[in-house]
């Protein structure tokens, strides 16, 4: 979500204010303006778009993965376009960046669910080994917001959007207590700015239950908005902290690939224990917007709950990773314990 040393300053104005439409047959009339254009995605939402563009794009490319060296040879491979279009969650707009990237140009993202903040964040989430990334800087020349596409998406998966939003309350708490510890600066006009994001989801959570238009929008828009603000700070603490962290040691201890909202979900509640930092208020804001989070609906093990969270610091202190709860109070056994009572597998 940061931005890197090259960027200019024109490229850090233009990604604070991304060009987003909202609305109905979006791709309808935008897809006559592609020309030869190349289509990032998966099985399922091309499924639905494919009925909704004007034109036959050149090629489909169907991503397996994230991976690193397989985004490198894919990109290659691929053949030349005019347009890169990236259709589908995180891992397609994050595909359809590298490649823009790689060949200079502007991607054209249209989210088939807003399970995830990538339409609107500017760097690519990646994979070596097993890790998560975030390398390059993108700028959309636009996203489409279409809400055909996104609503004919099973709703859990746009329930999960609340997570890069919800993360905001422990990513907070670990930003000050960083700063606290003489590990970087926190800027409390920023995080009241980013904290009443958490003010407005709580606001929202009946119509995210119901995955209304109004509620999809302000979930993009949400997200556009915390990244201006990260980027205004030139860094991911305002929204990235512990429970972010939670998710990446669960996908690289089990190496396996999860819904990112639902599992940042899962680790808000977690780590907001870890923290004493009002628990319940994340608890309510879980099930009023029917979220799912629970171990069993992800397909997670206690034990594989209990050992994410008993080598988290082993992990943040390898990764590098900032400044945290896991730091701050690394959890024993007993914590760990009292921490899972009460989650369902």
């Amino acid at each position: 979500m940061t931005a890197e040393a090259d960027v200019s300053t024109e490229q850090i104005r233009r990604a604070m204010t991304p060009q987003i439409e909202f609305g109905r047959r979006l791709l309808v009339e935008a897809s006559s303006h592609w020309g030869s254009y190349v289509v990032l995605t998966m099985p399922e939402p091309w499924e639905v778009a494919r009925g909704m563009v004007s034109q036959t794009p050149k090629h489909v490319h169907f991503l397996e993965s994230m991976d690193r060296a397989v985004t490198e040879t894919a990109e290659r491979l691929l053949p030349p376009a005019d347009t890169i279009v990236g259709i589908g969650g995180g891992m397609a707009l994050d595909m359809a960046k590298y490649v823009a990237w790689q060949r200079d140009t502007e991607p054209v993202l249209v989210p088939s669910i807003a399970s995830v903040d990538a339409c609107v964040t500017n760097t690519i989430a990646v994979r070596d080994a097993g890790k998560v990334r975030y390398i390059g800087f993108v700028v959309p020349r636009v996203v489409l917001a279409d809400f055909d596409l996104m609503q004919s998406a099973p709703a859990h998966l746009n329930r999960a959007g609340i997570g890069d939003i919800l993360s905001i309350h422990t990513a907070l708490w670990d930003w000050k207590a960083a700063a606290e510890r003489g590990c970087g600066a926190f800027d409390p006009v920023v995080a009241e700015q980013v904290a009443a994001l958490v003010n407005e989801l709580e606001a929202h959570c009946g119509g995210i239950r119901n995955t209304t238009e109004e509620s999809l929008r302000w979930l993009i828009e949400a997200y556009a908005a915390e990244n201006a603000l990260c980027l205004g700070v030139g860094h991911s603490r305002p929204e990235e902290g512990s429970e972010h962290f939670f998710a990446y040691n669960v996908e690289h201890r089990t190496g396996r690939g999860f819904v990112h909202g639902e599992l940042v979900c899962l680790g808000v509640l977690l780590l907001s224990r870890l923290q004493e930092n009002h628990p319940e208020r994340v608890q309510s804001i879980l099930t009023s917007s029917a979220v799912r989070y629970q171990p069993r609906d992800l397909g997670l093990s206690r034990s594989e709950i209990e050992q994410a969270l008993a080598t988290l610091l082993e992990y943040v202190e390898a990764e590098r990773l900032p400044y945290s709860v896991i730091n701050e109070r690394p959890p024993d056994t007993a914590q760990i314990e009292a921490t899972c009572s009460d989650l369902r597998f």
